[in-house]
């Protein structure tokens, strides 16, 4: 399968795709490949596309978080010291 690679500034993309602002900073990698099924076989609509990564991804971390009595904001901040120096 032939792909096609390119380097770009990512606010070049911002009209296209929307990207995490991280993304946006810098340089990132469009990498095109063909589609091997029909294009009208794979055609939905935004809000379906979005029900179903939000369905998906809820479902999947469903119970992901031990009950030791930590609320979220104890999460985040246990992360947040973690990763303070990682840029």
């Amino acid at each position: 399968m032939e792909a096609v690679r390119k380097v770009v500034d990512g606010r070049l993309l911002d009209n296209i795709i929307s990207l995490p602002q991280h993304f946006q900073n810098g340089k990132v990698e469009i990498i095109v490949l063909p589609v091997e099924e029909p294009v009208e076989s794979q055609k939905i609509t935004a809000v379906e596309m979005e029900s179903i990564l939000a369905g998906s991804i809820t479902e999947s971390l469903m119970g992901i978080l031990p009950n030791d009595g930590k609320t979220l904001a104890d999460y985040r901040e246990e992360r947040l010291q973690k990763y303070e120096y990682i840029d």
